[in-house]
């Protein structure tokens, strides 16, 4: 089991304790048996033994704010890092700066092609540095994608050095419900399965995009037809969570057995410091 599946599975674990009243522990890993089955990834069983409650299936899955989010991530850090290590000593030490890449000038990119960005960009920052105040930014177009250089403020740790902010796609709205109609998607077939024989079902999105957004309840959107009324009728928890380096740090329940939330209630807003309701 993967470090944010645990994690993902553990702040479930809380915020159902939080809501119902009945805590639960994790006891089986069905899908780690046989990878080749449509069986869920993990069995949550109550605590108590002589307690009544089903046993809970639980499936987890990461939804991108765009198409190889990820891997944006991590070669925009790599991207930014070599600029840092090029522009070492050349740039004003009483302020730190943030550089906006955007995805089309990293996905799907070669290597030469990341490295003449590097060397370029870093050609072009310690000039145009020199005169930008804080919250003062400047454009440039490279390849026809625009590049942001930010004065981001003054910090002694950051002084001196660049930092990645990510951006996202230009259709950032039509992105988002892909990434929640393909997770959704993808594990609505295991968890009917287990629904059907009795199981209580819960399906974890962890939403690495940064944004956390509320999918709303436009199944139209999110969700085949086929499957509305499955969804509807066999999905019993969706928790979105916000994660940050693997860790839950947000957790809002959206489908609470039959209800969808069209905007998920404050007392169903949770927040990592012991998993208790935001308001």
């Amino acid at each position: 089991m993967k470090e944010n599946e645990k994690n993902a599975c553990d702040a479930f674990i809380k915020i159902f304790l939080k809501m119902k009243g009945i805590e639960y522990r994790i006891d089986e890993f069905p899908e780690e048996i046989n990878r080749n089955s449509q069986d869920v990834e993990v069995i949550l069983t109550p605590k108590d033994k002589n307690e009544q409650s089903p046993k809970i299936a639980v499936e987890h899955t990461i939804v991108e704010a765009h198409e190889k989010q990820i891997a944006y991530v991590n070669q925009s850090y790599d991207i930014v890092g070599k600029i840092n290590q090029r522009c070492k000593g050349k740039l004003p030490t009483n302020c730190y700066f943030q550089l906006d890449i955007p995805p089309a000038l990293v996905i799907g990119t070669s290597n030469k092609s990341r490295n003449q960005f590097v060397e370029e960009i870093s050609g072009w920052i310690p000039i145009v540095a020199q005169s930008l105040t804080i919250n003062q930014q400047v454009l440039r177009l490279y390849n026809r994608h625009k590049v942001w250089l930010t004065c981001g403020g003054s910090s002694s740790r950051l002084n001196g050095k660049i930092g990645r902010r990510p951006t996202g796609p230009e259709e950032a709205d039509k992105e988002k419900q892909n990434r929640f109609r393909r997770a959704i998607e993808e594990k609505l077939p295991k968890l009917i399965k287990y629904k059907d024989k009795g199981y209580t079902t819960a399906l974890l999105l962890e939403d690495v995009s940064g944004n956390h957004s509320d999918p709303g309840n436009n199944l139209k959107k999110l969700i085949p037809n086929q499957y509305h009324s499955e969804f509807q009728s066999k999905i019993d928890y969706v928790v979105i969570f916000g994660s940050y380096e693997r860790e839950m740090i947000i957790g809002n329940v959206w489908k609470e057995e039959s209800q969808l939330y069209a905007e998920i209630p404050d007392n169903r807003r949770f927040y990592q410091q012991l998993w208790t309701a935001a308001h």
